[in-house]
């Protein structure tokens, strides 16, 4: 009898062993696959729908099967699908039946009077009916205010934008993107979201397209690895910075101090500024851009020196105007256009030359942007 027991009690205490490690597996494999659904959600890299629009851009993992919707609306207003998709999410995070405080209402949050003229009759809490809606009225938008875009398609789309938030006659009165943060931040927002969630491949639509030509072969790495974007290109009101220098012309990417910066793709050193510590280099394959790397903590190569993608070239740092410590440390990562400038024959290009070029939408789609 207690023989009987022991040996019992020792099958229990298998038993619970194994189901114990069946548990645990379950458990790894279960955080394994979220850390993988967390990776490929905040990846660039997505699959394309069949369909595309008029822009020739594929919209990808709108919710609900809206996708035809969406790219049918965006046919009709002639922009990138995945901008209209970026945009109805933002309105209304794809709740047909949102709403605000003032009254707008649907997946394109609609204020009545709007509603009454391009609604054509339909239900607005009906998705169907309320983006098929968006489409007409971003048409109208993007036809009011195509004088001022001169042929810029990248424009035109901002432009649209903007007259979607703060009304086509700020745009005009404004001839361009109103001075409003609320408007850039908007616009901001929907072109980076349109890139990294509903484009295929993270390719930039119109409207946050840096370069409009060939980006060249193969991917990126990125300049600062483990770095974290801290601030990007355009205008910025940082406390203590003079005029000139709000106009930031790079974008900004730290990881606290002290990361190597490497090269993002092959390149060769044309030159370097000792003020604020800079390396700026050429590409070697097309389409040759030139790159700026600034405020590292030492100048470690001179002109002429080539560099394969992932090769070292110095350390982040703060080095500016002269002084080691004159600001945080981080990487300013700058792009100017090729054969553009000083840069034309093989100089050094410098900020302020007409030659920049947002780096963010670049980056991103070669692989090279922050996670």
């Amino acid at each position: 009898m207690t023989r009987t027991k022991a040996a019992f009690g020792i099958a229990i205490a298998v038993l619970a062993a194994v189901v114990a490690l069946v548990l645990f597996l379950v458990l790894i494999l279960t955080v394994l696959a979220g850390n993988q659904q967390e990776e490929q959600a905040s990846s660039c890299t997505v699959t394309a729908s069949d369909t595309k629009d008029g822009a020739g851009n594929a919209v990808v993992d709108v919710p609900n099967g809206w996708g035809p919707l969406v790219e049918d609306a965006a046919k009709e207003a002639g922009i990138p699908s995945s901008v209209a998709a970026a945009q109805l999410k933002t309105e209304s995070n794809w709740n047909p039946k949102a709403g605000s405080p003032a009254g707008a209402r649907g997946l394109a949050q609609f204020m009545p009077k709007t509603w009454e003229q391009y609604g054509n009759g339909g239900d607005i809490t009906d998705p169907e009916d309320a983006i098929a809606a968006y489409g007409r009225y971003m048409k109208d938008l993007k036809s009011e205010v195509a004088p001022l875009a001169k042929g810029d398609a990248d424009q035109l789309v901002r432009l649209t934008l903007a007259a979607y938030n703060a009304g086509p006659g700020a745009v005009h009165s404004a001839k361009g993107v109103p001075p409003y943060a609320e408007t850039q931040n908007y616009i901001k927002k929907i072109l980076d979201t349109g890139q990294s969630e509903f484009s295929a491949n993270c390719a930039a639509p119109d409207g946050a397209k840096a370069w409009d030509g060939d980006l060249g072969p193969g991917e990126w790495t990125m300049p600062l690895p483990g770095g974290t974007f801290t601030s990007g290109y355009g205008g910025r009101n940082v406390p203590g910075l003079p005029q000139w220098a709000q106009n930031h012309v790079g974008v900004d990417i730290s990881t606290g101090g002290g990361a190597p910066v490497i090269a993002p793709t092959d390149l060769t050193v044309v030159g370097t500024l000792s003020n604020d510590h800079c390396v700026t280099a050429k590409m070697t394959g097309k389409p040759h851009f030139q790159f700026a790397f600034c405020h590292l903590r030492s100048l470690d190569h001179k002109k002429g020196d080539t560099l394969k993608r992932g090769d070292r070239i110095g350390v982040e740092g703060g080095f500016m105007g002269g002084n080691p410590n004159g600001a945080a440390d981080h990487l300013h990562f700058e792009i100017y256009k090729p054969n553009c400038g000083s840069g034309k024959n093989g100089g050094m290009n410098t900020p302020y030359d007409g030659c920049n070029l947002d780096p963010e939408p670049i980056l991103k789609e070669k692989g090279a942007w922050p996670k």
